[in-house]
C-alpha cells in the first residue's frame, strides 16, 4: 500500500502558491466562454488533489490534469468531486481524473494522519487552529470531541495527555483513528465510541473541561446541545458554518451569566457569504446549581 506525505508547512507554502488560480494557467488552452465554469480552488489532502470540474470541461481533463501537475508534481491522484458530501457518514463521491490511489497520509505540525478519501471525510482547512487548539490543552483536562472523523482533534489532545473520548458514527473513521492513535502515540488515554454524537447523553455520564465541537456542515445550529457537558471554568471549541449577520446573533446569544465568548474566528468560505467559523465558548457557572 502506498502511503503519501504532506507536510503542513509544505502545504502552507503552496495554499500561497494556488491563490494565483488555475483559470490563469488554463487561459488560451480552455475556450474563454467555457473557463468561468472552471473552479479556480481545489484541495489537497496528502498528495492528492480533490477538484469540482463540471462534465462541460471533460475534454479539458488532461490540460487541467497538465495545469494541476505543474504546480504539485508530487501529486499521485486528481480526484473529480462530482457530489456534494452526503449522509450522516459525510461522505462525497469522486471520479479520477489521473491516478488511482486513494489512500494517503498528510501531515499537521508533527502529526500523522491515515485515511482514504473515499472512505472518509478530511479537510486541511482548519489545521492552525487544531494547532491552536492542541497548545491549549493541559494533562488535567478532560476533552469531549463529537464528529471525530480520523482524529485531528482528539489525537493532539490525548498526546498533551489529557482524558479524551472521541464520538463518530463511521466505522471506517473510527479504524483510521484508531490506527492514527497508534501512528501517533495517543491510544492511552483516547478512548473512541463508535455512534451518532447527537445521541451523546446515552453514551456518556460524564462532564468535561474541554469540549471541540467539529459540526458538519448543516448538522448543528446551536452547540447547546453540548455545553451542558462543560464543567464550570471549561471551554467549548465550536466550529460552524454561517453568514456574518447570524455569528454575531450566536454570539450574543452565547454571552450572558452562563457563558461567554472568548475568541472568534473566520477561517475560509464555503459558499457566498456563508462562512466557517470558530467560537472559543468559556462556561462561567453551570446552568444546574
Amino acid at each position: 500500500m502506498r502511503t503519501n506525505v504532506l507536510s503542513l508547512e509544505n502545504f502552507t507554502k503552496i495554499c500561497e502558491f494556488e491563490k494565483m488560480g488555475l483559470k490563469k494557467d488554463l487561459a488560451g488552452v480552455i475556450p474563454q466562454d467555457l473557463l468561468s465554469y472552471l473552479p479556480d480552488g481545489y484541495e489537497i489532502i496528502g498528495n492528492i488533489a480533490i477538484i469540482s470540474v463540471p462534465a462541460s470541461l471533460e475534454a479539458y481533463f488532461k490540460d487541467i490534469t497538465k495545469a494541476l501537475l505543474s504546480r504539485r508534481p508530487s501529486l499521485v491522484t486528481i480526484l473529480n468531486k462530482i457530489s456534494t458530501i452526503q449522509g450522516k457518514e459525510r461522505i462525497a463521491h469522486y471520479d479520477p481524473i489521473f491516478g488511482k490511489e486513494t489512500i494517503t497520509e498528510v501531515r499537521e505540525f508533527g502529526f500523522r494522519y491515515q485515511l482514504n478519501v473515499r472512505e472518509v471525510y478530511f479537510s486541511t482547512k482548519m489545521a492552525s487552529e487544531r494547532r491552536r487548539i492542541h497548545e491549549l490543552i493541559n494533562k488535567r483536562d478532560t476533552v469531549f470531541v463529537p464528529f471525530a472523523g480520523v482524529g485531528p482533534y482528539a489525537i493532539p489532545a490525548a498526546t498533551r495527555g489529557a482524558e479524551v473520548y472521541a464520538i463518530e458514527i463511521s466505522h471506517h473513521a473510527c479504524a483510521w483513528m484508531a490506527r492514527n492513535a497508534i501512528v501517533n502515540g495517543a491510544s492511552s488515554n483516547l478512548h473512541i465510541i463508535r455512534g451518532d454524537a447527537l445521541q451523546a447523553a446515552y453514551y456518556l455520564n460524564k462532564d468535561f473541561s474541554r469540549i471541540i465541537i467539529p459540526t458538519p456542515y448543516g448538522v448543528l445550529k446551536s452547540p447547546d446541545f453540548f455545553l451542558d457537558r462543560l464543567i464550570q471554568g471549561g471551554t467549548a471549541h465550536w466550529i460552524t458554518f454561517c453568514n456574518k449577520a447570524q455569528i454575531n446573533e450566536y454570539i450574543e446569544e452565547l454571552s450572558g451569566d452562563i457563558y461567554e465568548v472568548t475568541y472568534c474566528h473566520k477561517s475560509g468560505n464555503i459558499a457566498p457569504s456563508v462562512f466557517r467559523w470558530i467560537l472559543d465558548i468559556k462556561k462561567k457557572k453551570t446552568d444546574r446549581q
